[in-house]
C-alpha cells in the first residue's frame, strides 16, 4: 500500500451554527486507483462510492448513463438480480447507484461489521455486470409507461420545454428521456458504456471502518485491476452552447391549471457570487416564507406552491421559478414574478428579513451533513466537480457577511426579470 498522498483540512470551526466539513485523507491502491477515506458519525455504518467521469455529460445517447447504471444491478457474473439483492438484504446492505451531469456513481452502504462481506458484492456489480436481456427490456417497457404517463402531466412538459428553450435539447442541461430517445437505446448501447466510461474509477469511503482493514479490503478486490490512463474527457457541457431564449412560450394542454416555468441563464458554481446569489434567490422564493409564496399564494390566492432556484451546473447555470396556478392567472401571476424581482433590485432587503433567511440557511445545513451518507455525497461533488472542501464551507461565511446592501447589488446585477424565458402549459386565452 502506498504512503498517503495528502490530507485535505477543513477550516476550523468558527461562530455559526453548521457543521464544518472534517478532514479526509487520499491514498492509492498498488494499481495507482485514488482512495477517499473520511472517518464520519458514531453509528457503526459505512458507505463506499465507485465514482466514475461519466454521467449525462458524456453520453452518446440520451439515457444512455441513466440506463446503465440501473442495470449494473439486474445481473453480474455470479448472481442474477434475485440473488443479489438476497444477498444484500441478508447483510442489510444494499447498492444503488446515482448519475448526474458530471460523474456517475455506484454506493454501498452497509453496516461497518458486513463491510467484508458485501464489498465483493459491490465489485462484482461494478466489474462484472451482464446486463441480461430479459431484464433489460423489461425496464425499457417499465420506464416507457411511465414516461407515457409522466407526458400527460403539464409540469413535466413545462420541465421539457424549459430546458429545450433555454440549453437546447442536444445540451446535457436541456436533454430529455423522451419515448424516442428510449427506444433508440439497445443492450449493446449500455456495454459500450458500461467499456467506455466505467473502467477508471476512484473510490470513497465514509462512515465508521477500521483504516487498515478497509485498505487491505480494497487492494485484495480492485488493486490488480489494469489501470490504464485514458486520455483527458470533457462533458459535453463543457464546449455545448446553450440556447438561451427568452419571452414567452406556450404548449396547449388541456386541464384546469397551467405549469410555469420561468427564467434565464446563470452563473455556474464554482462562480464567487453563486453563494451570495443562492441567498438572494431564497429572499425571492427559495423557501416557504419566501417573497413570491407571501404573495403570489398568499396574497393573491394563485397557486398552491411557488418556489425559485438557482441552480450551479459545473459549465452553466440558471434561474427558474416554477408553480401552477389556474389558467385564467398566468398572466398576473407573471407579472407578479416580475414585480418581486424588481422590487428586490431596487429596494433591497431589511436586515429583519435577511436575518431569518440567514437562520434558515444556518438551519438547514445541519441536516443536510448528519450522516455518512450526506457527507459521502459531499465529498463525492467536491471530487467531481474539482471543488475543494474549504470552498464548500465558505458559504457560511458568506451567509453570516452578507449585508442588505450586498443583496440588492447582486440582485440587480445578476437577476434579469426583463429577459425571462416564460414556458406555459395549459390552456391560456389572454
Amino acid at each position: 500500500m502506498a504512503k498517503v498522498l495528502d490530507r485535505r483540512m477543513a477550516p476550523p470551526a468558527g461562530p455559526l451554527s453548521y457543521i464544518p466539513l472534517p478532514p479526509y485523507e487520499v491514498t492509492r491502491l498498488s494499481n495507482g486507483t485514488p482512495v477517499y477515506l473520511l472517518p464520519y458519525g458514531q453509528v457503526e455504518v459505512v458507505e463506499v462510492q465507485a465514482m466514475y467521469r461519466a454521467g449525462r455529460g458524456y453520453q452518446d445517447l440520451i439515457g444512455q448513463a441513466g440506463l446503465t447504471g440501473e442495470m449494473l444491478t439486474e445481473g453480474t457474473q455470479s448472481y442474477d438480480s434475485l440473488r443479489l439483492a438476497q444477498q444484500l438484504d441478508g447483510y442489510g446492505a444494499w447498492i444503488h447507484h446515482e448519475v448526474g451531469e458530471e460523474s456517475l456513481a455506484v454506493k454501498l452502504a452497509t453496516t461497518t461489521a458486513n463491510l467484508g462481506h458485501t464489498l465483493p458484492l459491490l465489485q462484482e456489480v461494478i466489474l462484472v455486470p451482464t446486463f441480461p436481456s430479459e431484464e433489460f427490456e423489461s425496464l425499457k417497457q417499465r420506464k416507457l409507461q411511465k414516461i407515457q404517463v409522466r407526458e400527460e402531466k403539464t409540469a413535466t412538459l413545462a420541465r421539457k420545454h424549459f430546458g429545450y428553450e433555454l440549453f437546447g435539447p442536444d445540451h446535457p442541461y436541456g436533454s430529455y428521456l423522451s419515448q424516442e430517445a428510449l427506444e433508440a437505446i439497445s443492450r449493446d448501447h449500455l456495454i459500450a458504456y458500461h467499456q467506455q466510461r466505467l473502467q477508471q474509477m476512484a473510490l470513497t469511503v465514509v462512515g465508521r471502518f477500521d483504516r487498515e482493514v478497509i485498505l487491505d479490503q480494497l487492494e485484495e478486490l480492485f488493486g490488480s485491476l489494469d489501470r490504464v490512463e485514458e486520455e483527458a474527457s470533457i462533458s459535453r457541457a463543457a464546449t455545448a452552447r446553450a440556447r438561451g431564449r427568452q419571452g414567452r412560450h406556450y404548449v396547449e394542454k388541456a386541464g384546469m391549471q397551467a405549469s410555469l416555468r420561468l427564467g434565464h441563464l446563470a452563473m455556474p458554481r464554482a462562480h464567487p457570487d453563486y453563494y451570495g446569489m443562492t441567498i438572494v434567490n431564497t429572499i425571492l422564493g427559495g423557501y416557504f416564507g419566501s417573497r413570491l409564496m407571501k404573495n403570489i399564494r398568499e396574497e393573491k390566492g394563485y397557486t398552491y406552491g411557488i418556489y425559485s432556484g438557482w441552480i450551479g451546473n459545473r459549465y452553466d447555470g440558471y434561474f427558474v421559478v416554477q408553480s401552477d396556478v389556474g389558467n385564467e392567472y398566468v398572466p398576473s401571476a407573471i407579472a407578479e414574478v416580475k414585480a418581486e424581482m424588481h422590487k428586490l433590485m431596487d429596494e433591497g432587503v431589511e436586515e429583519a428579513e435577511l436575518d431569518l433567511v440567514r437562520n434558515y440557511l444556518q438551519g438547514r445545513s445541519v441536516s443536510q451533513r448528519e450522516t455518512p451518507f450526506q457527507m459521502s455525497d459531499l465529498l463525492r461533488f467536491s471530487l467531481m466537480h474539482d471543488i475543494p472542501f474549504a470552498e464548500l464551507d465558505r458559504q457560511y461565511e458568506v451567509i453570516r457577511e452578507i449585508t442588505p446592501a450586498s443583496v440588492q447589488e447582486l440582485a440587480a446585477r445578476y437577476l434579469k426579470p426583463d429577459d425571462l424565458l416564460e414556458v406555459v402549459v395549459g390552456q391560456v386565452a389572454e
